[in-house]
């Protein structure tokens, strides 16, 4: 099984090397992106922090992002519930239906989306994003809810109804909190579809607002410098503590 391990060798490297060029570029002392980087500065990272520009975008990428997250679990999860939980004529077509925009292309879905809000007027800038992005957000939603509850043992929402319970108060006492796992991968899952979308942003996204992929795209376009690197790299940074931060609270949780 040796070749095997070389073969998941080579696939981590695969992945993260890109992680680290842009790691290292951020640090370089040179005026454009080198990799490995020409000395160590924080130069790019005071000045991506001091750009007003990067600041907004972040600021409305995180808002956008957190109303799509949380709008999707409350759409996505009673569907996956309905799903998981009943059988009806046109069941699997329903599901499929609601799983359709993860396989579609995004340029596709933009460039329909962009007509549809058109033709109603809808044109409410980042509200108008957020809402595009329930498309992609509450499928993902339901492609990892459906799973969970229906490896949910059903006996266990039996009894709390046998025992009084009505189903409202058995979803949020019950089944919820043995579903919590899946819950919480599902709306980061939504949560960082809608923080990286960058197709629905380019055609919806509010020209004064926009997103932070946008604001990337668009530096990018007049010239590649490490502030752009840096900027990256926070993400990256922001993405590890946050991942350090809930394992250190399970870590507790399990401890207590």
């Amino acid at each position: 099984m040796r070749w095997l391990a070389v073969l998941n060798l080579l696939t981590f490297f695969y992945l993260i090397g890109p992680i680290a060029v842009i790691l290292g570029s951020a640090f370089s002392t040179t005026e454009y992106l080198v990799f490995p980087p020409h000395g160590f500065t924080l130069h790019w990272f005071a000045a991506a922090l001091a750009d007003p520009r990067y600041i907004g975008a972040f600021l409305t990428s995180l808002g956008i992002a957190t109303s799509a997250a949380a709008v999707s679990l409350a759409i996505g999860l009673p569907a996956a519930y309905a799903l998981a939980r009943f059988d009806f004529p046109g069941r699997a077509a329903i599901e499929t239906v609601l799983l359709t925009p993860l396989v579609m292309p995004a340029l596709v879905l933009s460039v329909a989306l962009t007509v549809l809000f058109s033709a109603i007027g809808f044109t409410a800038g980042s509200v108008r994003l957020a809402v595009a992005h329930l498309v992609i957000c509450v499928p993902y939603v339901i492609r990892v809810a459906i799973p969970v509850l229906r490896r949910l043992d059903g006996s266990i929402e039996e009894a709390a109804g046998t025992l009084g319970a009505s189903p409202v108060a058995t979803f949020f006492l019950v089944t919820l909190p043995a579903i919590r796992p899946g819950v919480i991968a599902a709306a980061t899952l939504a949560f960082i579809a809608s923080f990286d979308e960058i197709d629905l942003a380019i055609f919806l996204a509010d020209p004064r607002a926009p997103t932070l992929p946008v604001a990337i795209y668009s530096a990018i376009q007049f010239g590649i410098d490490p502030t752009i690197a840096a900027v990256s790299a926070l993400l990256v940074l922001l993405a590890v503590a946050a991942m350090a931060t809930y394992q250190i609270f399970l870590w507790r949780r399990g401890a207590a």
